[in-house]
């Protein structure tokens, strides 16, 4: 891990106008919730520095391969989530 000048501590408030995340993230103790929004935070960076796929007709912006793709994070950010709470 880097030293104390290589790291930087956030503090995040969820409002009620995010109670989708809110349920997600409260039954996570604190560390686990930590990393979970890091995994959220570096996955939007991702996305934002690939760009969006281009629609595809009579789809909502999704492609087979992305809903795919997608379908495995999601399974392996549970797995990884699952795991951590196991320790």
């Amino acid at each position: 891990m880097a030293g104390a000048e290589g790291s930087w501590r956030l503090v995040v408030r969820i409002g009620a106008t995010h109670p989708e995340l809110r349920a997600e993230l409260a039954p996570l103790p604190s560390r686990a919730r930590a990393e979970r929004l890091r995994q959220l935070a570096l996955l939007g960076w991702h996305c934002l520095r690939a760009g969006a796929p281009p629609p595809v007709s009579g789809d909502a912006g999704t492609t087979p391969a992305l809903g795919a793709r997608r379908e495995r994070l999601l399974r392996a950010l549970g797995a990884e989530a699952d795991e951590r709470n196991r320790l």
